[in-house]
């Protein structure tokens, strides 16, 4: 069981897994059976929001479901590994415990937030926020591990046996989170929590043996610092102690088998169950204070004019700030500064744009979030410090990936919507339905091509510098820069690459406030003419184009605003995009799910005929069929290689044998008788070490030149080679007939002789 926070209703579930919804104020307690969810581990409201309850279950698993709709209809934690077993809460941020896993959730996103370092070895009793922050984990073997929200990489260890406490049953805190009450055997320990050090200790009467259950009674004005203590005794009864007085109170109707009880957070009501099953609710005051005002019976009359509840507030002053933040007010605020005040930027974006805060179809989308490839490939290439920023990037890249698939061929998605959710980083939802909108009005268009850069509207940006600057599109054409040099890599980033971040903001408050998707193209336009200088003497002197367009510039947002808007009014209707695209920003919608996305321009043959894992089939075969063309070519290329070589040797051996053959023909044909023998044999030995010099450097000289020059033209290997042995061929007859000249030279001088 478990009360709301305004104290206007109560919750509970049965043995059977039926779930009650009590309303509290009126004369009888009004009972509703909203249905059967099974036996939960821990029921409490959200005290984000009312109307949403969190159950958990056995198998780990955590729902957020919103009372009064579809049981069907709810978002589920997953991260526990064992059934959670407590639950509590500190401002955005919600804690639960199992055995052996601590996490704690962000509950304006529902993604985990952080899973603490806990000591595996030992059982998880309890753990629990404090109402400043605190973050305690209650050990089996009475140790308790300790974290600040803000200080979660630094924990403190405490041993509770140094104060004489054991076997601690269960522990709290007060209202304002100063002092920590743990109940154990035979008596109550206060710590205070500002340094873990022992306040007081209260030792329970004889008849009880131990406090299984706490839980403090707020009273109007002591600020938080409860002084009144419920507790389960051994004996299961309820029993009452003053912990400033250290005294034991009494109660005047006595409460006995009791089971488990609970009090409202401003201690109005107490509910318990008995041991025979049955739900009791009273006032408190009837058991703290003999001079009840309610009857004897304890029955709940009325006993104040109730006021709106929490969420109808909202919703009144959201209503008023919709028409208090309309264009005929925001228009002249935005003329005489420039620009939007900081603290209310996203006030202001998402009342122009009217974002829905549709919570329903955001939890549809992020309770089906698996981290997938593209945001862990995302968070690799682009490393931020700030782990907050990465991480809501990850879940805002998965939760788009969720609602159009397709998008997951978008490189350019991490870069384009970055800076956006920086001006929305503190609310997740409306950072999403941001970027919806984004995508959905100024990004029309842009995925009929895809994934190559969208064709048609880089070209509606050529004609647009046509007509404007034709000098400047003319140096474009003669350098060879195309509009996905200059046009394209502003429109990926929303031109934030080449804007500071204040001048970035100041151009998107006029773009968003003028709501003409259009006017974003003109403004791509506009840098290019503001910097056409520096852009010609860039090219002239051969620089480098496209780090130009991806770094930061000295223009004024508001310089190129005044000429975007100055292009928009002088270009033809004929070259205006408001032919192609709609000037009409479409909205989200309040209930049910998001728009799709792209479906009418994506290419038809994929969004038909192929899904995202055809997409990703088709890749593997791509990268497969590249790897198998990488190995038949170095295996083409050994093989040339060894034939070049085999047919180099197999022509050396031929021209050698032709040689060594000629040469023996006319050494035959020699007078050796007219030479002395003595000279016969130097002349052969010279003329025989000549004839191997000479053919191992032919050789080598060959075979190094045939080689290198088959191997260095593969394309036309047949014909080239062809030609370069046939010259070969021609120079090595010429060095044979120069060397048989030579010999018929020495046979004449000998004949001379």
């Amino acid at each position: 069981m478990s009360f709301d926070h305004d104290e206007e209703s109560l919750i509970v579930v049965d043995t059977k897994g039926y779930l009650y919804y009590i309303e509290l104020p009126g004369d009888v307690p009004c009972c509703k059976i909203l249905g059967k969810i099974g036996r939960p581990t821990f029921l409490a409201f959200n005290p984000m929001c009312t109307e949403e309850i969190l159950i958990g279950f056995d198998t780990g698993d955590i729902k957020v479901w919103k009372l009064h709709t579809d049981m069907k209809e709810f978002c589920l934690l997953s991260g526990h590994k064992l059934p959670p077993t407590h639950v509590s809460f500190y401002k955005h941020h919600c804690l639960t415990s199992s055995r052996n896993e601590v996490i704690i959730w962000d509950l304006k996103s529902y993604i985990k937030a952080h899973q603490l370092k806990v000591r595996v070895q030992n059982t998880i009793k309890k753990a629990a926020f404090s109402n400043v922050g605190h973050i305690v984990v209650l050990y089996h073997n009475d140790t308790m591990q300790v974290w600040t929200l803000r200080q979660l990489h630094k924990d403190t260890k405490i041993d509770t046996k140094i104060f004489g406490i054991h076997y601690i049953k269960d522990f709290i805190f007060t209202k304002d989170g100063r002092a920590m009450i743990m109940g154990g055997i035979r008596n109550i320990s206060i710590l205070n929590t500002y340094d873990w050090s022992l306040l007081k200790k209260l030792c329970l009467p004889n008849n009880f043996v131990e406090a299984k259950q706490l839980s403090v009674i707020p009273c109007p004005l002591e600020g938080g610092a409860n002084k009144i203590l419920a507790f389960l005794s051994s004996k299961c009864t309820l029993q009452l102690c003053d912990i400033s007085a250290l005294t034991f109170l009494e109660i005047p109707i006595p409460i006995g088998r009791i089971k488990k009880f609970v009090i409202s957070s401003t201690g109005r009501y107490i509910a318990y169950i008995d041991q025979e099953g049955c739900l009791n609710v009273m006032y408190t005051d009837k058991i703290i204070s003999k001079k009840c005002p309610q009857p004897d019976n304890g029955l709940l009359k009325p006993y104040r004019v109730h006021a709106h509840k929490i969420n109808d507030h909202l919703e009144c002053v959201r209503q008023s700030m919709k028409q208090e933040l309309n264009m005929k007010r925001l228009m002249p605020i935005l003329k005489e500064f420039g620009e939007y005040p900081e603290k209310y930027r996203t006030i202001i974006w998402s009342t122009i744009l009217k974002l829905p805060a549709n919570k329903s179809a955001y939890v549809a989308l992020a309770s089906k979030v698996t981290r997938g490839r593209f945001a862990l490939n995302t968070l690799k290439s682009l490393p931020l410090a700030d782990k907050s920023k990465a991480s809501l990037l990850a879940m805002t890249l998965d939760c788009l990936l969720q609602w159009c698939p397709l998008l997951i061929q978008s490189l350019f998605l991490p870069n384009f919507i970055f800076p956006f959710l920086m001006v929305f980083q503190k609310d997740p939802l409306l950072a999403f339905e941001l970027i919806l909108s984004i995508l959905l009005n100024y990004c029309q268009k842009w995925f009929e091509y895809h994934p190559l850069p969208p064709l048609n509207i880089l070209g509606i940006c050529e004609n647009i510098l046509l007509e404007t600057d034709p000098i400047l599109l003319n140096i474009f054409c003669e350098r060879g820069i195309t509009s996905r040099e200059y046009a394209w890599p502003l429109l990926q980033t929303a031109m934030s690459e080449v804007l500071s971040g204040d001048e970035w903001l100041f151009l998107w408050d006029h773009l968003i406030s003028y709501q003409k998707p259009s006017l974003l193209l003109m403004c791509v336009i506009a840098y290019n003419i503001c910097l056409r200088d520096n852009v010609i003497s860039l090219i002239k002197s051969s620089g480098d184009v496209k780090a130009f367009y991806s770094t930061q510039s000295h223009i004024r947002a508001k310089d190129l605003l005044k000429i975007a808007r100055k292009i928009d009014q002088k270009i033809s209707k004929r070259v205006h995009p408001n032919r192609y695209l709609r000037d009409k920003l479409s909205q989200l919608n309040h209930s049910g799910p998001y728009p799709s996305f792209i479906s009418q321009e994506y290419p038809k043959f994929l969004t038909e005929n192929l899904s995202i894992a055809d997409l990703e089939k088709l890749k593997m075969q791509e990268q497969n069929l590249q790897e198998y063309n990488r190995r038949i070519a170095d295996f083409e290329k050994r093989k040339l290689h060894a034939e070049t070589e085999a047919f180099a040797k197999q022509i050396h051996e031929t021209r050698l044998n032709e040689v060594q053959k000629c040469f023996q023909e006319h050494i035959s044909n020699l007078k050796w008788k007219l030479l002395p023998n003595a000279e016969k044999e130097k002349f052969c030995y010279h003329l025989y070490k000549d004839l191997d010099s000479l053919s191992e450097r032919k050789q080598e000289c060959n075979k190094c030149k045939v080689v290198e020059d088959i191997i260095s033209n593969l394309e036309d290997a047949n014909s080239k080679n062809y030609k370069k042995l046939q010259r070969d061929v021609t120079m090595l007859e010429y060095e044979v007939q120069s060397f048989l000249n030579s010999l018929k030279f020495h046979k004449s001088e000998m004949e001379i002789s």
